[in-house]
């Protein structure tokens, strides 16, 4: 490795790309220091839809054990892991359905305790729909 001016670009280096590098250069000059690495090791240059992986997440620790190529949804999928998710049952029809956690612990810290599985079974509970008409607001045309 000939690499040895280096500058950084966020969390990540750059450095000085050899001649020879067929990846993406930034001011044509320099290359993102983990590319160039895993380059070096493996002959691959990621594509459009491809990307690197910290396996550790450390973003400055570029050795060949700590990187990886993954798809950029599997990446995606490993830095933002799908909510949980909370099964409730529809006070009006009983069918049960899922809510994000999340959702459900804010609305219940404010009170809430009945929930909807959609807005018609909200509405007709509410006397909305089915011919009720819903009750006049001061001041709306």
């Amino acid at each position: 490795m000939y690499y040895y001016l280096t500058m950084k670009n966020g969390p990540y280096e750059l450095v000085i790309a050899p001649d020879n590098y067929p990846g993406k250069r930034y001011r044509g000059r320099y290359c993102y220091e983990h590319h160039l690495v895993y380059w070096q090791n493996t002959g691959i240059v990621p594509n459009e839809t491809e990307c690197i992986h910290h396996i550790n997440d450390s973003r400055r620790d570029n050795r060949l054990d700590n990187l990886e190529l993954v798809s950029k949804g599997d990446h995606n999928r490993i830095h933002h892991p799908k909510a949980q998710t909370t099964i409730l049952e529809c006070t009006h029809c009983h069918r049960k359905f899922e809510r994000l956690a999340r959702d459900v612990r804010r609305k219940r810290k404010i009170g809430q305790t009945i929930f909807y599985c959609n807005r018609r079974c909200m509405g007709v509970v509410q006397g909305r729909i089915n011919g009720k008409k819903p009750k006049k607001r001061s001041g709306v045309a």
